[in-house]
């Protein structure tokens, strides 16, 4: 009875993921309008707490479609002011992060990147055996490696959730920080030397 139980939470676990990738993919096919990116600044920019507080949800249950945060990130810097997009982020690290190390059994991602990643998930593991918090933390600051991934190994090996919530912030903290303040300087001198 047990097993049934929790073979019916694995799947609804699946279907609710499934749903929510096939309505934003729909919602962006059917009304391509409500994302162009003149009418995501104006809204945004009118409202900036109502705003950050959708960027918040998107940025958090993005975690569910292992997509990674830097295409939200350099979009958030278009529309948003750096340090409020950047404390948001933050709360948003923390939250997919503590989600998707929880859901993570449940919904099957570790048996996600063990097939898609194979080598990398065994030197991942090997690493995290040797020391934590340093390879949690390194990760997370990596730009180009799924921060997903770590999460998910650290869930399934059964890591502290308070050390893979510190590790993947640091990390994933310093690289944002990096993405927003320099993206917004460089934006800024960009928009001035192009108007005459």
């Amino acid at each position: 009875m047990k097993k049934a139980t929790s073979g019916t939470g694995k799947s609804i676990g699946l279907y609710l993921w499934l749903a929510l990738i096939v309505s934003c993919l729909s919602l962006y096919v059917l009304r391509p309008d409500l994302f162009a990116p003149e009418r995501a600044q104006h809204f945004f920019s009118d409202n900036l707490i109502s705003g950050l507080m959708i960027f918040f949800v998107i940025a958090t249950l993005r975690g569910f479609t292992l997509i990674p945060l830097t295409p939200f990130v350099l979009a958030g810097i278009l529309v948003f002011p750096p340090l409020p997009l950047f404390l948001v982020n933050q709360a948003a690290v923390y939250s997919s992060t503590a989600i998707l190390y929880y859901m993570t059994r449940v919904m099957k991602f570790d048996h996600f990147f063990y097939d898609k990643y194979p080598a990398q998930v065994e030197k991942l593991i090997l690493l995290l055996n040797k020391r934590e918090l340093p390879v949690i933390t390194l990760w997370g600051f990596a730009p180009f490696t799924p921060t997903d991934m770590i999460v998910c190994i650290c869930s399934v090996l059964r890591v502290s959730i308070w050390k893979t919530l510190l590790g993947v912030s640091i990390g994933e903290g310093v690289i944002c920080a990096i993405y927003i303040f320099g993206g917004s300087v460089s934006l800024t001198a960009l928009m001035n030397f192009l108007q005459p």
